[in-house]
C-alpha cells in the first residue's frame, strides 16, 4: 500500500509539472512566445539646481581682497584690480587704461570709487555691490572675480 501511494504521488507531481510547462513558466525567456517584461516605471530625474553663491561677511571680503590682484569680467569691461590693504586700489581696464580708486567693505558688500581717467573723465563715486562666492570664484554685482595669475 505504501508503494501504491508513492506511485500515485509521483504521477500527480509529473502531471502538475507538465501543466506548468504549458504556462511558459519553464521556457527560455528569449523565445518568441515569452511574454515581455513590463516596462520599468518612468522616474523623472531631479533637476540639477546650481548652488547659490555664498554670501560673505565684510571681514571675509576684506581678508580675501587685501594685498592681492583680482581679474574681473563684467558685462561691458574686464581687467585687473590690485586691492591694497590701506583701502586704495589700482585698476587696469583692458583696452582702456588705468585709474586709481578706494575700496571698503560694508554689510557683505564691496564698495569702490574710482578717480577720473581718460576713459572715465568724471571718475565714479563710491558704489556698493553684493559680494558672494566660494572656492576662488566670486561675484561682485554682475562681475565675476578670480585671483589674477
Amino acid at each position: 500500500m505504501k508503494m501504491k501511494s508513492q506511485v500515485i504521488l509521483m504521477l500527480a507531481s509529473a502531471f502538475a509539472l507538465s501543466a506548468c510547462t504549458g504556462m511558459n513558466v519553464f521556457k527560455d525567456s528569449s523565445s518568441p512566445s515569452a511574454m515581455p517584461a513590463p516596462p520599468a516605471p518612468a522616474i523623472a530625474p531631479e533637476p540639477i539646481t546650481p548652488m547659490a553663491p555664498t554670501a560673505l561677511s565684510s571681514a571675509q571680503i576684506k581678508s580675501l581682497l587685501s594685498g592681492k590682484s583680482w581679474a574681473w569680467t563684467g558685462p561691458k569691461n574686464s581687467g585687473v584690480t590690485l586691492y591694497a590693504s590701506d583701502g586704495t586700489s589700482l585698476v587696469q581696464v583692458n583696452g582702456k587704461g588705468t585709474t586709481s580708486g578706494k575700496w571698503q567693505t560694508k554689510d557683505g558688500q564691496l564698495c569702490e570709487s574710482f578717480s577720473p581717467a581718460s576713459f572715465m573723465p568724471q571718475g565714479l563715486p563710491m558704489n556698493c555691490q553684493s559680494f558672494s562666492g566660494t572656492s576662488g570664484n566670486y561675484r561682485v554685482g554682475q562681475a565675476s572675480f578670480k585671483i589674477a595669475s
